[in-house]
């Protein structure tokens, strides 16, 4: 592990510590479904072999936090996903995953000319309770991680140019799928979205102290 992850990490662990005092009752949005905590951290022969199963090796800054950290649980908003766990709202498709994702800027399937492949992409159509079928894209190259409720989740890029970054799939409301940034407009990777998360809620819990 280098040594930006495994400072990032430490930080990690002592600001998890410090929301999870911060908030005992749990009254951060999502926080009362993982109560701020996390599954036991992956051993090097069971991360290899969730690695195995998914046809993919996960990006660098993943791998260190599953090994490191925890896997699955606390994080942002309704927590973080296991690897090939049986959440309904973990949607990662196994067969697409080991498709390089092709976009570097954010893209919305419901404004492309047509409805149909681009560039082989798979699309498909769901039918709404208003009988319509809004176009969506089956995103390849990519693990989704968390739930933000909603239909709404967030997926890391694990093949192709982008790989390592975090985006944020907002299909469900249209607005198809964005990468996550910090204030400054940097592309945040997995270490800096989930610090990022931390950050925020402690903020917001010291605010509320100092009233």
């Amino acid at each position: 592990m280098d040594s930006e992850n495994t400072a990032a990490i430490e930080r990690i662990k002592a600001k998890l510590a410090d929301l999870r005092q911060l908030d005992p009752a749990c009254e951060l949005f999502g926080s009362s479904s993982h109560r701020y905590r996390l599954g036991p951290p992956l051993t090097a022969p069971e991360l290899a072999g969730r690695e195995k199963e998914l046809g993919v090796l996960l990006p660098t800054e993943y791998r260190d936090f599953l090994m490191e950290v925890g896997h699955g649980g606390a994080g942002p908003f309704y927590g973080l996903f296991q690897l090939n766990d049986s959440d309904p709202e973990n949607i990662t498709d196994l067969d697409q995953i080991k498709n390089p994702f092709r976009w570097t800027d954010a893209t919305n399937p419901t404004k492309w000319q047509n409805s149909g492949p681009e560039n082989g992409v798979f699309i498909g159509r769901e039918k709404n309770a208003d009988e319509t079928f809004p176009v969506y894209l089956i995103i390849p190259g990519v693990l989704y991680i968390c739930n933000y409720g909603c239909a709404i989740r967030f997926f890391l890029i694990v093949n192709g140019p982008q790989s390592g970054e975090v985006w944020i799939d907002r299909q469900a409301e249209e607005n198809g799928i964005v990468p996550e940034c910090s204030k400054d407009g940097k592309r945040l990777r997995f270490l800096q979205w989930y610090e990022k998360w931390l950050d925020e809620g402690i903020s917001k819990f010291r605010k509320d102290e100092a009233r």
